[in-house]
C-alpha cells in the first residue's frame, strides 16, 4: 500500500512485466472506401423499432468518413451484408479490406453474403491445381511463364 503512493518507490521500482508495444496505425490509402471498418453499437434505447446501429468507417487519406445504419441487435452477418449493400455499397462499391472486431467468422459470412447478393462467385482452389489459379504455369511448375514464351522475351 505504501509503495503505490511513494514517489521515490514508484520511480525506482523494477517493472515485473514486459513494456507495452507501440500502436500500429492502419495504412493511409489513396482511394476512398478501399479499407473500411465495421462495428456495431448495440443495446440502445429502442426508437422506431431499432435498437442498434451499424457503423461503417472509411480509412482513407483525407479523413474519417462514416455511415450510420439503424438496425436491430439480432441481425445476422447476412442481414448486415444486406444493410451494407442497400446503404453503403450503392454509394462506394466493394471494399478491398474489411476491419472488424466481430471476429473472422462474422467477416467471412458477411463477405460471402455480400458476394452472393452482388452475384459474385467466390472460387477457391488448392495450391497445385493448374486448372484454376495457376493455369498459365507449366505442368511441372518449374517455370512461371505462359506456354511457349521465354523469360528473355518478357523482360
Amino acid at each position: 500500500m505504501y509503495v503505490s503512493h511513494c514517489d521515490l518507490c514508484l520511480c525506482t521500482k523494477i517493472q515485473r512485466r514486459l513494456p507495452t508495444g507501440e500502436l500500429q496505425p492502419l495504412l493511409i490509402l489513396e482511394e476512398c472506401w478501399d479499407v473500411i471498418s465495421i462495428d456495431f453499437i448495440s443495446e440502445l434505447p429502442e426508437l422506431g423499432g431499432y435498437d442498434s446501429v451499424m457503423v461503417a468507417v472509411d480509412s482513407d487519406s483525407v479523413g474519417k468518413r462514416s455511415h450510420f445504419v439503424e438496425m436491430v441487435t439480432t441481425v445476422s452477418a447476412a442481414g448486415a451484408a444486406n444493410l451494407y449493400l442497400r446503404n453503403i455499397w450503392k454509394l462506394h462499391g466493394l471494399p478491398r479490406k474489411v476491419v472488424s472486431d466481430c471476429g473472422p467468422q462474422f467477416v467471412a459470412a458477411f463477405m460471402k453474403e455480400l458476394y452472393r447478393l452482388l452475384g459474385i462467385e467466390a472460387a477457391t482452389s488448392t495450391v497445385y491445381h493448374p486448372q484454376t489459379g495457376r493455369s498459365f504455369l507449366s505442368p511441372t511448375y518449374s517455370s512461371w511463364s505462359p506456354p511457349g514464351v521465354q523469360w528473355s522475351q518478357i523482360f
